[in-house]
C-alpha cells in the first residue's frame, strides 16, 4: 500500500482548534509525517487522558482531563508501533486501509496522558471477542499528543495519537465522536 493522498482541511483544523480551545490558534506546526496507508483494528477505545491549555488565560497554565466514551469507538493501532516492554505487543485485530483522502491539517488537542482502550482476542473458533474489563490497556506513549481532524469527504471527527518524531501511531473513530468545546464527547 502506498502513502494516503492529503488534502487541505485547514479551515477544519482551524474550527476544530477554536472550537476545543475556546480561541484562535496563534501558530501553524509542521510535521514531516503523513497518514499511515492501512493500520490495525485492534480494539474499541474506553477513554482519552490528555493536559491541555484550553480555556487558559495563561497559555503555560495546563490541567489533566480524562474523557471516558459514552458511545462505542473504534481504535486503529499501526502495525508494530504499541509495545509490551522492548517487544511489539500482539494485534488480533484485521489489517484495514484507509481511503484517500486523508487531512492535511488537524487540530492539536494537547499532550497525551493515556489511552484507555480494550484490545481484540481471537477465539479458539478464530472470531475476535473483548476481554472481559480487567484486561483494559492504559497505553502511554514518551512524548505523544492528542490531535483532532474531520475526514475531507464524510466530514466525521476523528482522534489520534502522535509524535513529532514518529509520527501517527492510533487512531480512535465513533460514530457520535465529537470534538466539542467542553471536550471530547459521545
Amino acid at each position: 500500500m502506498g502513502r494516503a493522498r492529503v488534502v487541505d482541511t485547514r479551515k477544519d483544523a482551524e474550527d476544530i482548534f477554536r472550537t476545543f480551545h475556546a480561541r484562535n490558534s496563534a501558530r501553524e506546526v509542521t510535521v514531516n509525517w503523513t497518514w499511515p496507508s492501512a493500520m490495525i483494528e485492534a480494539g474499541v477505545g474506553q477513554a482519552e487522558m490528555y493536559s491541555s491549555n484550553k480555556w487558559k488565560l495563561d497559555l503555560k497554565e495546563y490541567e489533566d482531563y480524562k474523557h471516558i466514551a459514552e458511545s462505542p469507538r473504534l481504535a486503529y493501532i499501526r502495525k508494530g508501533w504499541l509495545r509490551v516492554g522492548d517487544r511489539p505487543a500482539q494485534l488480533e485485530g484485521e489489517e484495514v486501509g484507509f481511503e484517500p483522502p486523508m487531512p492535511k491539517h488537524f487540530a492539536v488537542l494537547g499532550k497525551l496522558l493515556g489511552i484507555q482502550v480494550h484490545l481484540f482476542r481471537r477465539g479458539e473458533d478464530g472470531a475476535l471477542y473483548l476481554p472481559k474489563d480487567e484486561e483494559l490497556y492504559e497505553v502511554r506513549v514518551r512524548h505523544g499528543m492528542l490531535g483532532g481532524a474531520r475526514h475531507p469527504d464524510t466530514a466525521e471527527p476523528f482522534l489520534f495519537v502522535y509524535t513529532k518524531s514518529d509520527g501517527i501511531g492510533m487512531i480512535i473513530t465513533g460514530d457520535k465522536l465529537r470534538i466539542e468545546q467542553d471536550g471530547i464527547a459521545g
